[in-house]
């Protein structure tokens, strides 16, 4: 072959490759994503899609919003972008498509990773993501991401409402508004940001849904969205990124039960059939995470308050049902009230944890797991 010939072909050939390379190299969904995988779309807060790429000054995406919250027929869903690890920008995107949304520009030659991050609570409505646009000539780069993974399954009071708006207002106002709240506020984003700083980076999943309780939260416990649009909400969650699984899960149960939650069985000994329906919820969702996450650690959180019962002795006699392998690896850990009184919601409307809680619950956990030797390791 002519050797002129066969170096264009060459060319050609390495043309080829840079033009197809695949985006998925250097994309990377974090949480809990749903559909189709050319555009997933997450409604749990504080989704999050990782990009890594060099050699490119703008980044793009197709962005789709939708089943934005019917109480707000003006609220946004709210996203926070950040490059290279700096301080997150807070950008509000109204219900529908929003094609080529810039991400970042004016960037450098050299290597970066953006991330974008769902802002919003799950009841505020879902993102969609698709087709992450480089500038030509720009090269995606593989994301070595080996952090364990910690889910956290709570309500509403975990996914950050309260932590923005009005400050202390002294009449009612509505607040289920995404004005109100900010999922990178929340006690598991900040844990996740605490154990950053302590020099051990973890991903914290919050799988906090407005008005659940134990009952719900066990149902949609091993599902990918479940406030997504029909066709994706009972999508079945499998594994996260790299076939991986939850190292460590941390349960907050009952706020939103009878009673605060804490009802012990109705007979004794305690069997499943006179658990009370706190109790079945949290049996439930331990056999759930234990199907789903085998070997990991189960702390059970206590909310302690002087208005919320004791929900330990309930959590004992469920743990007493369990089998010997799931019992020994379950803990228990007792959270307590923060008597500062910061911004947004102070004193909290309708129970919900302002930024002072937010910030001392991540603060009590983030210790606690250090004291214990909890902190999972890559």
């Amino acid at each position: 072959m002519n050797p002129r010939l066969a170096f264009t072909l060459l060319l050609w050939a390495m043309a080829a490759t840079a033009r197809t390379q695949t985006p998925a190299t250097g994309v990377e969904f974090v949480g809990r994503w749903s559909g189709p995988p050319e555009a997933p779309l997450a409604t749990y807060g504080g989704s999050t899609v990782v990009l890594k790429f060099k050699a490119s000054s703008s980044i793009t995406a197709d962005l789709t919003v939708g089943n934005l919250n019917p109480k707000d027929p003006g609220s946004k869903l709210w996203v926070t972008v950040s490059v290279d690890g700096g301080t997150p920008q807070r950008i509000a995107l109204a219900a529908g498509p929003h094609p080529g949304f810039t991400l970042a520009d004016g960037l450098s030659s050299g290597l970066h990773t953006i991330e974008l991050r769902d802002d919003n609570e799950p009841t505020f409505g879902y993102i969609q993501f698709a087709h992450p646009t480089l500038a030509p000539g720009a090269v995606w780069q593989p994301i070595d991401d080996n952090r364990p993974i910690i889910e956290l399954i709570d309500d509403s009071g975990a996914t950050g409402l309260c932590v923005l708006g009005p400050q202390s207002p002294a009449a009612h106002v509505p607040l289920f508004t995404s004005a109100w709240e900010s999922q990178s506020l929340s006690f598991p984003a900040l844990l996740e940001s605490y154990l950053a700083a302590l020099g051990n980076p973890a991903i914290v999943v919050d799988l906090a849904l407005s008005g659940s309780n134990t009952r719900s939260e066990a149902d949609t416990y091993d599902l990918a969205a479940p406030k997504a649009p029909p066709d994706y909400a009972k999508a079945i969650f499998h594994t996260y990124p790299g076939n991986r699984h939850a190292s460590l899960v941390l349960l907050l149960g009952g706020s939103n039960d009878h009673n605060f939650g804490g009802a012990l069985a109705t007979g004794s000994p305690a069997t499943y059939a006179n658990l009370s329906p706190f109790q079945r919820g949290i049996y439930d969702q331990i056999t759930k995470i234990d199907a789903n996450n085998p070997g990991a650690e189960i702390v059970l959180l206590n909310y302690i308050d002087p208005i919320v019962p004791d929900w330990k002795p309930a959590y004992l006699q469920v743990q007493s049902l369990l089998p010997t392998s799931v019992q020994q690896r379950i803990l228990f850990f007792g959270i307590k009230d923060s008597p500062i009184d910061w911004t947004a919601c102070a004193p909290s409307p309708h129970g919900h944890p302002n930024l002072a809680m937010h910030a001392t619950f991540a603060a009590q956990l983030a210790q606690w797991m250090l004291n214990q030797n909890l902190i999972p390791k890559p």
